[in-house]
């Protein structure tokens, strides 16, 4: 495997700003996750791409705390 390979990724596009999530893995085998933040390429001006990595023995606490976030969002939003 090459250094830091992607072996799935995932484009979400919200407007000015497009989100990748991969999943990589490291020089030592190991697996983690990789959410970038990219302003969208037809803004002018120099572009800074902002980046979290999560390590795979977090993931599963890191989906389940993204996930009642969005559910918290959904439901305000209904009221």
């Amino acid at each position: 495997m090459e250094l830091d390979e992607i072996l799935f990724s995932r484009r979400v596009s919200a407007g000015m700003r497009l989100y990748y999530i991969d999943a990589k893995v490291d020089s030592k085998g190991q697996r983690y996750m990789v959410v970038s933040e990219i302003p969208a390429p037809f803004k002018p001006g120099k572009k800074k791409k902002q980046r979290i990595f999560i390590h795979a023995e977090k993931t599963a606490e890191f989906a389940r705390a993204f996930a009642e976030v969005a559910e918290y969002i959904k439901d305000a939003a209904e009221r």
